[in-house]
């Protein structure tokens, strides 16, 4: 049998590597698997779909408290002084309209990228491009019946005298 030689550089982060799959957290998913960044984007469905919010300007209205904050902010704008009366929802969306904002209907899209084998990775990549990703988090991918990396997945946990995680 011939032997694979690597440099020490090589076979010190393959240790390391290893290590680190033999005592992270694999949320009681079965190897092998992956860790991806999962985001989430607010996206506009047609009317009728998703969620009910008040748009304008780049500003999105969806909770009650928002869309009380924005009628109390122009009524004392336009008027001088807020008042605080109950108002019934036709009420809020003649004044919101009125304000400049029109009713949407959003949805919220979730997509994954990239793949890391440890958790540790995934999150050092949020933390150095989060700035370019849209509300990021560390999602762990089950990879169930994927001979191939199940079988580099044994390589890399034995290679540390640890197994699968099963």
């Amino acid at each position: 049998m011939k032997k694979i030689e690597v440099s020490d550089e090589m076979y010190i982060f393959l240790k390391e590597l290893s290590k680190e799959l033999n005592t992270q957290d694999h949320r009681g998913t079965r190897m092998p698997y992956f860790f991806q960044v999962r985001e989430e984007e607010e996206i506009s469905v047609p009317l009728g779909n998703g969620e009910i919010a008040w748009y304008c300007d780049g500003s999105l209205l969806k909770t009650e408290e928002e869309i009380s904050g924005a009628i109390n902010y122009y009524k004392e704008w336009a008027t001088g002084s807020p008042e605080y009366e109950e108002l019934d929802e036709d009420d809020k969306a003649d004044i919101l309209e009125e304000a400049g904002y029109r009713e949407v209907n959003y949805d919220t899209q979730h997509t994954l990228s990239n793949a890391f084998l440890t958790s540790k990775a995934c999150d050092q990549h949020i933390k150095d491009n989060g700035h370019n990703l849209k509300s990021p988090m560390n999602y762990l991918s089950g990879s169930f019946r994927n001979p191939e990396l199940e079988k580099l997945m044994q390589f890399l946990c034995e290679l540390t005298g640890g197994q699968l995680h099963t």
